[in-house]
């Protein structure tokens, strides 16, 4: 069964997305679409898959190489069925836990031999091929190995707050009258597309107040530029600027020369 999936993504069979996928919102595309396109991509990485499932399936056939082949035959096959569970592929939900369901049985069936290899056997690093002063450090694993995880993880948040942070602005927006999408993103950043037109321009920052907000592009760009409007610095241009009311679902922002309204989309 598995040589056949196999074949299927040499032949190109699988992970083949239709003409029309590729002019469609990547947010319309339901979960077998997206997960087809995104492993369509690239041809090669669904040959070291194929190639990968067919060595598992070799391996099977033969009572002295089963433990290997199962092992990495499960190695592709749990992700698989949790791959079909997270992006809701009805198609093969029911074929992945048969087979992941079959792996697990014969590898569980050798559990003795597991246990002793994995649990009983001696470390890979014998006590005696260590010298006399790791002998006497080892133990600062159980500081360092502690603090390396704290440590990552404090990392970690903290650029996320950084570079990652959401105000309560993030999210799209759309213009009610003219329909053109306002991306306020990570980072302080936004996007501005124009209604049926695929081009994003270029991204700018954003800064507010309680009442006030304020959307700066680069000056090059004096299309994105709203009429009137004088450089702020020599970088930037204020694409808008002026106060605001907002709540869940609606962004209305008075400027000098107008008043706008959004709504938000997602």
């Amino acid at each position: 069964m598995i040589i056949s999936y196999a074949f299927a993504k040499i032949l190109e069979t699988q992970f083949v997305s239709q003409p029309s996928t590729y002019d469609r919102p990547i947010g319309s595309l339901n979960g077998f679409q997206l997960t087809w396109f995104y492993f369509g991509y690239s041809y090669w990485y669904g040959l070291v898959i194929a190639f990968t499932q067919i060595i598992s399936a070799l391996l099977l056939f033969y009572r002295k190489t089963v433990r290997i082949g199962i092992i990495l035959f499960l190695t592709f096959m749990v992700n698989i069925t949790l791959m079909d569970f997270a992006y809701d592929i009805k198609e093969a939900k029911i074929m992945a836990l048969i087979l992941t369901g079959m792996a697990l049985f014969v590898l569980l069936s050798d559990y003795k031999l597991l246990i002793k290899y994995f649990l009983q056997e001696p470390p890979l690093f014998a006590d005696v091929e260590q010298s006399k002063w790791q002998k006497k450090v080892r133990f600062l694993k159980f500081i360092y190995i502690p603090i390396v995880f704290v440590g990552l993880f404090l990392l970690l948040t903290t650029m996320k707050k950084k570079y990652m942070g959401q105000t309560k602005f993030y999210g799209t927006w759309e213009n009610t009258v003219n329909a053109d999408r306002l991306h306020f993103e990570a980072g302080d950043s936004f996007q501005l597309i124009r209604n049926n037109e695929n081009k994003s321009f270029k991204s700018g920052i954003y800064t507010f107040t309680q009442d006030s907000l304020k959307l700066k592009i680069v000056a090059d760009d004096k299309i994105f530029a709203p009429k009137n409007s004088a450089p702020d610095d020599s970088n930037f241009n204020y694409y808008l600027k002026g106060i605001y009311q907002l709540n869940d679902k609606n962004l209305r922002f008075q400027t000098e020369h107008d008043t706008l309204t959004f709504k938000r989309i997602r």
